[in-house]
């Protein structure tokens, strides 16, 4: 907070996005941004940057679980990540979007996913996914 507070850039980058700084319950520093605001992923990187190795930024995202069901026996974590990548148009890759594959009927599997809101959206909307 020390170092928040002595950067005067930084400083007016913060307070015209955050709304409340808090502590979470494992004593993390939690700035919650002002709703609208479009430029979290770069104002976490801007305060990692300056905060160095003393901690870490990262920026929290409200996420939606779906079920992809009817898949093939045989089908890896890595095929539907790749599969979801080349449906959306956008790399999910990195958030490791599956939470897990279990068997179900007639020798078929159902993957659960985890994706931000919109992501999720898009994917519901498309109804089906061809994965392999």
């Amino acid at each position: 907070m020390r170092t928040l507070k002595s950067n005067p850039t930084l400083q007016q980058k913060v307070s015209s996005s955050v709304n409340n700084i808090r502590r979470s319950a494992t004593g993390a520093l939690v700035l919650q941004l002002k709703k609208g605001v479009d430029n979290a992923s770069a104002l976490g990187e801007e305060l990692g940057r300056v905060l160095g190795a003393a901690a870490t930024a990262s920026a929290l995202q409200h996420t939606s679980v779906i079920e992809i069901k009817d898949l093939d026996e045989c089908v890896t974590k890595e095929e539907i990540t790749t599969a979801l990548d080349a449906l959306l148009g956008v790399p999910v890759s990195k958030r490791d979007p599956v939470k897990s594959l279990r068997k179900a009927y007639a020798g078929t599997h159902v993957a659960v996913v985890a994706l931000p809101d919109d992501l999720a959206a898009t994917a519901l909307k498309l109804g089906h996914i061809r994965v392999g």
